[in-house]
């Protein structure tokens, strides 16, 4: 409390001291009534604290998602108690205050948090009266969740994204193509572009070639989790893949679970994740099935690791990352 909010708190707690001693000292209606009105406006001093006083006062960010040491603004509003007339936000490490005034319930803060899910942000609350004679601290508490997602390391995806995207196209990858499977007659309804004009004519009869359509392959980022594995920088390495939109198809997460995650939603998928278990190779059994036209951009530990889920991936086409050491080796 600065020094001149003090003398004013002390100058009026004298004041009301002065007012109680008026009204014992006449003993009068008149002077018990002055006294009696002090007394009750210093209980409603008093009773703006005692609302919040179990910490049902809480804050709505204004948004959910964050990516996680990148300093973000958030406005954070008061849901509750917009009554209470003077309202002091302070972080963590006490050298930031945001003083809310009576009326105004909106408080814009500066987060930098690790990766996870929080229902209560390092900061804390105090509530006083209009003078600043009483107060009560409690912890900010949050109406929705914010979900902080893994750290970024765009350059490095985006060396990864270029790199694969030109071995892609060297090998013609997951270009589409048509092949013809065989002929047939026409039939009302086919399309006459499919129409063997030559063919047709040796024949005497119309012919129509049956093409086959090689679906374009889905490359699809797939993350092993085991024990061995740096678990947030693998994470980020993931999250900036999925960024680069190189994908087709939506990114997996194994450990004793198959996790789809989303391409758009990482963050707030990615936030509360903790492994579990040990990853089993049997899990990927159905994901090589042919029919699926998919293929596997493999994030593990190293080789040797990767090797029994490649094989249960097989025949679907596959590309390893490394990820030893911290480092990341394609």
């Amino acid at each position: 409390m600065h020094w001149r909010n003090f003398f004013i708190n002390s100058a009026l707690v004298v004041m009301f001291g002065l007012l109680v001693g008026f009204g014992m000292t006449f003993n009068s209606s008149s002077s018990w009534f002055v006294s009696e009105f002090a007394l009750m406006l210093l209980l409603l001093l008093v009773l703006p604290l005692l609302w919040p006083i179990r910490g049902h006062l809480r804050f709505r960010p204004n948004h959910t998602t964050m990516i996680a040491e990148r300093p973000t603004t958030r406005h954070l509003t008061l849901t509750q108690g917009r009554w209470l007339p003077n309202l002091f936000l302070l972080d963590a490490t006490k050298t930031s205050t945001w003083h809310l005034l009576a009326g105004q319930r909106t408080a814009k803060v500066t987060l930098q948090l690790p990766r996870g899910v929080y229902d209560q942000l390092p900061f804390t609350v105090t509530v006083t009266d209009f003078f600043g004679w009483f107060r009560k601290t409690l912890p900010l508490q949050l109406t929705t969740p914010i979900t902080v997602g893994p750290v970024r390391q765009p350059e490095t995806a985006a060396k990864i994204a270029m790199d694969f995207s030109q071995k892609m196209a060297a090998a013609d990858a997951g270009l589409p193509s048509d092949r013809i499977k065989n002929f047939r007659e026409y039939f009302p309804g086919d399309n006459i572009q499919q129409i063997a004009w030559k063919i047709s004519a040796h024949a005497d009869s119309l012919i129509v070639h049956d093409d086959e359509y090689e679906g374009q392959t889905a490359w699809t980022l797939l993350l092993v989790v085991t024990p061995s594995l740096p678990l947030e920088s693998a994470l980020s390495l993931f999250a900036s893949l999925l960024d680069t939109g190189i994908f087709s198809g939506d990114g997996l997460l194994l450990d004793q679970r198959l996790t789809w995650i989303t391409r758009g939603q990482q963050d707030a998928l990615l936030a509360g994740f903790h492994s579990e278990g040990v990853a089993d190779p049997a899990t990927l059994s159905d994901s090589a099935s042919p029919q699926h036209h998919r293929a596997y951009l493999v994030l593990a530990t190293d080789s040797v690791t990767a090797k029994p889920f490649l094989q249960a991936l097989s025949p679907a086409a596959t590309a390893l990352i490394s990820l030893s050491g911290g480092g990341v080796h394609a």
